[in-house]
């Protein structure tokens, strides 16, 4: 699946590139690079450049004729243009895929599970994990097959419970775990330390009695708890660390990688590629930034 990944251009301080990009702004001209591996595109503006809100909707027109002529819908932003809205916006509306590190979440769920549970200084077997899911697409069912066959209890809270059933009884007859199926909104979650929320919205999330120091990951975005005694962890996002050979410079680490696993998004592909890799969660982000260790300890 080819992805295409857009930057502003390049600072400089060469009087005459500079002329040659006022040139280009003016007439909207993106710069195409070919030449490596990756499709790059270069918008003609600068990091410090204030664009009008007419001349970026000129840049996300272009754009989008350019990823139809060369058949692409999924791309890649760098860290300057994910804080343009309106370009997203546009480019959203046109039904183009912004990639934005959430697969990979998903898919780096054990590491994540791994660096809890080293600053806890606990086994991933020790931690009380519940998942709290109404999405059971492939990916999904083997995530939770991954987890559960690393713990001895794992805790499911879903208002589908008939489509775990099949899950349940081959972990069950396969690796002897038990996968407890819940949907008890006052005890289901009193009792969880790890609570893992796939697809839970928040309205529906805040509905539940939720241990007061339960540490949640939200693998859709932010998911504020407005429960009072809450005094917990709240992770939205995470960083990694990865093979320097896939950096670019002006781009996310976590939406590069995912960039590359999403080329083969089988749930098996992507686990080979992320341990052959040495993928590993270097820091976990939660509503007011990065999260200390002592704070998950």
């Amino acid at each position: 699946m080819k992805v295409c990944y857009i930057r502003e251009g390049k600072d400089t301080s060469d009087v005459i590139k500079k002329v040659l990009i006022i040139i280009k702004r003016f007439f909207n001209i993106i710069e195409i690079d070919k030449n490596k591996e990756k499709l790059m595109y270069y918008l003609p503006i600068f990091k410090t450049t204030k664009v009008s809100e007419n001349k970026i909707k000129k840049f996300s027109e272009k754009i989008i004729q350019k990823l139809e002529k060369e058949g692409i819908q999924d791309i890649v932003l760098s860290k300057h243009l994910e804080t343009i809205n309106d370009l997203k916006l546009k480019l959203y509306s046109e039904n183009i895929n912004i990639l934005d590190g959430r697969l990979l979440f998903k898919c780096l769920i054990y590491e994540a599970l791994e660096y809890i549970s080293k600053i806890k200084n606990k086994k991933i077997q020790e931690l009380d994990i519940t998942f709290t899911i109404n999405e059971f697409n492939n990916i999904n069912k083997d995530i939770i097959i991954l987890i559960a066959k690393n713990v001895k209890t794992l805790n499911i809270i879903t208002n589908h419970i008939q489509k775990l059933k099949r899950v349940q009884q081959y972990l069950h007859e396969e690796f002897g775990v038990m996968l407890n199926v819940l949907n008890n909104k006052k005890k289901s979650l009193l009792n969880s330390e790890i609570i893992i929320n796939f697809d839970f919205p928040q309205e529906l999330l805040n509905q539940y009695k939720i241990y007061d120091k339960a540490i949640i990951l939200n693998i859709l975005g932010k998911t504020p708890i407005h429960i009072k005694k809450f005094n917990g962890i709240n992770i939205n996002y995470f960083k990694i660390t990865m093979p320097k050979k896939y950096e670019l410079r002006e781009f996310n680490n976590e939406i590069i990688y995912e960039s590359i696993i999403y080329e083969n998004a089988k749930f098996a592909n992507i686990r080979k590629r992320i341990i052959q890799d040495k993928i590993k969660i270097q820091k976990l982000i939660g509503n007011n930034g990065e999260i200390r260790e002592n704070e998950i300890a």
